[in-house]
Formats: C-alpha cells, sequence, structure tokens
C-alpha cells in the first residue's frame, strides 16, 4: 500500500475543503484510499496523464470542475493540487 505525501500547501487545502464543502471531501477521500489499494493510473475520477511540460503528474475528477492532481512512484502517492481545474500547479 502506497503512503500519501501532501506537497506545499495542499494539506491545508484538504483540511479546508473538510469544512467547506463535505461530499466534496468525502469524494477525494474515497479517491485517495482507491489509489493508495489499487493502480493509481485506473479507477473512479476518470485519471488522465497531464501533457506537455506536466506530462508526470495525473488528475482525477473530484466534481466537474475540481480535480486532484497527483504524482506515483512504488512507494507514495505525492498529491500536489486539490481543487480548482489545474490552476494552483
Amino acid at each position: 500500500m502506497r503512503s500519501i505525501v501532501f506537497e506545499g500547501n495542499t494539506w491545508a487545502e484538504y483540511e479546508d475543503l473538510r469544512d467547506k464543502d463535505k461530499v466534496l471531501h468525502k469524494n477525494l477521500c474515497k479517491i485517495l484510499k482507491e489509489m493508495q489499494r489499487n493502480q493509481p493510473s485506473e479507477g473512479l475520477g476518470k485519471p488522465e496523464q497531464l501533457k506537455h511540460t506536466l506530462s508526470s503528474f495525473w488528475s482525477r475528477r473530484l466534481s466537474q470542475k475540481d480535480r486532484v492532481i497527483y504524482k506515483f512512484d512504488d512507494q507514495y502517492i505525492y498529491v500536489f493540487a486539490i481543487g480548482g481545474h489545474y490552476d494552483t500547479l
């Protein structure tokens, strides 16, 4: 099982989301648990590898406009952004 690492201020974004939007927070938790247990490039939220200069990152949908942006290796899942459509990278 991979460990989750919140990069930069993403832990604060996670905490804010828990207070502001419980449904979105629940979706995020569900996706993070699934990524830990299974392959992070498959599953809920339509995983999509980003393109061009962000090609080492992946994105999953939390809602129509909100995404979680992450990277992964054999041991860790690195969360780089939670929320608006790529605007925090």
